[in-house]
């Protein structure tokens, strides 16, 4: 029964995520439950570039950049950090960039806090086993109660208008992201913000910016949409999703693609 209820609720998700995409935002992303998980089943695809942090290299997904746990957050939060000191943008991307900047920095600090909360080897051991592992003390018996959950994350920079013969024109060019976050809690754990869903793009050269920003309880879901770029004589976009951890869930996966000059 209880299974039942969680392939509905997540089938009603999915939905919900096809409504956010209404102009047809693409679907074909990469499902993280963990770092061991992701490399099991896309190494034969990926190349790792740092510590949690991976990029595709083959296939249709190739060019994309895959950050994963505490080290993973880490770069993302370098990479946004540059990224402000040095694009040109307008005020709505900058802000845009800043408030991801702080909640990255929320998400850091609650690596933090579970190390902290996470006393012993077998804690410890579950505390770093999944991509989202949640913990809950029980007011009634104080025993710590834990669990997890998982994301589905794409983002896609891409050409997209047909030139007529087969080929796409390298005038036009697109961005959109997509991000998923599900929590599997047991009954006996009271419902709670648990997750944070970000779907990101932007066209550097405009300052245009397309953000959503979602909280939820058992699961969380962002979209962009599109952002088009073109016609131009180059294109300068990016886009980026992510899920992180809060309440009494801690985490973070994210994934990023980008066109950028000379193309």
């Amino acid at each position: 029964m209880m299974k039942t209820l969680l392939a509905g609720a997540i089938a009603s998700l999915m939905l919900a995520g096809n409504a956010l995409a209404a102009d047809g935002a693409k679907k074909d992303g990469f499902r993280i439950e963990s770092e061991a998980q992701f490399v099991r089943d896309y190494g034969d695809q990926i190349e790792q570039v740092g510590s949690g942090v991976y990029q595709i290299v083959k296939g249709k997904l190739a060019g994309k950049t895959i950050s994963i746990g505490e080290a993973g957050l880490r770069y993302d939060l370098s990479a946004r950090r540059a990224h402000v000191d040095t694009a040109a943008k307008s005020g709505k991307a900058e802000a845009a960039s800043n408030a991801i900047i702080r909640r990255l920095e929320g998400v850091q600090a609650r690596y933090d806090e579970l190390r902290a909360a996470s006393t012993g080897e077998a804690s410890t051991r579950q505390a770093g086993s999944g991509s989202f592992t949640c913990r809950y003390s029980s007011p009634f018996t104080k025993a710590l109660i834990w669990y997890s959950g998982y994301a589905s994350i794409d983002a896609t920079t891409e050409l997209y208008l047909d030139r007529g013969d087969g080929t796409l024109n390298r005038y036009y060019a697109r961005a959109s992201a997509n991000a998923y976050g599900w929590v599997n809690a047991p009954f006996n754990v009271p419902a709670s913000i648990s997750l944070v869903a970000d779907a990101y793009a932007q066209n550097v050269k405009t300052g245009q910016v397309i953000s959503q920003t979602v909280p939820g309880v058992l699961s969380a879901s962002a979209s962009t949409g599109y952002l088009y770029s073109g016609p131009v004589f180059y294109h300068n976009i990016n886009a980026s999703a992510a899920v992180s951890g809060v309440g009494n869930c801690f985490g973070y996966v994210s994934i990023a693609d980008s066109i950028t000059p000379p193309f």
